[in-house]
């Protein structure tokens, strides 16, 4: 086989133990860099099929595998892999600085130099958040924040990027601004990008393939293609 296989599921079954599951089994694989749209109804299993396969919650059914091999579970998300969940899934009282928390991206054991520090500085300005590197991460806005998260994701140079409702916090320009950088992103460094959102009706051009959740109204199971 040539290709590269960013994700691939075999017979998963999403949903929280002890709980009905969320969806029949399903099969897929990404092969191509993109961007790739989840989407559905509300309560229907997005964000938590985004979780499964970042390893955050365990399947209910079935397997995940990155880069051909299984993803880490137990909140350890491997290198290459960036995550930017809902803005208020972060604890509001996150004592720590917009640069530090940025830092974080690069993982703990990287040792940053000045161009590193140059290039948060760049971004921070990019991202409308000059001037607030010093400021406490719990202080910031919705908005704020999910730029902030956007920042520390983008840092990190990662393979594989999952986004969970990022446009809902953000004006229309930072909407704009976010999809063009995804596009750069997916186009320009082979990035596989993951979002889902209810915001995407005007950025369709953007969207490389969706993944769509479908629910009968007499039934509490979603069913998922690719």
């Amino acid at each position: 086989r040539k290709y590269m296989s960013y994700l691939s599921w075999s017979n998963l079954v999403v949903g929280y133990p002890n709980k009905k599951s969320l969806t029949n089994p399903f099969s897929g694989e990404i092969t191509f860099p993109g961007i790739y749209a989840i989407v559905g109804q509300n309560g229907c299993g997005k964000s938590t099929l985004l979780k499964t396969w970042l390893g955050l919650i365990k399947p209910l059914k079935g397997s995940v595998l990155f880069h051909d091999a299984p993803i880490p579970t137990e909140h350890n998300i491997s290198q290459g892999i960036a995550y930017v969940p809902q803005f208020h899934a972060v604890n509001r009282y996150f004592h720590i600085s917009v640069c530090d928390f940025i830092k974080q991206g690069k993982g703990p054991h990287y040792h940053f130099t000045q161009k590193d520090h140059q290039e948060i500085i760049n971004l921070l300005s990019e991202w409308q958040l000059s001037g607030y590197e010093n400021r406490s991460f719990h202080e910031l806005s919705g908005g704020q924040k999910t730029r902030a998260m956007i920042v520390r994701a983008i840092i990190s140079k990662p393979k594989m990027l999952f986004l969970d409702e990022p446009l809902a916090s953000l004006d229309v320009c930072c909407q704009q601004q976010l999809m063009d950088t995804l596009e750069e992103l997916a186009q320009e460094h082979k990035v596989c990008i993951f979002i889902v959102d209810h915001h995407l009706e005007n950025f369709k051009s953007y969207i490389t393939k969706k993944i769509s959740f479908t629910r009968k109204h007499d039934q509490e199971i979603s069913t998922v293609v690719l």
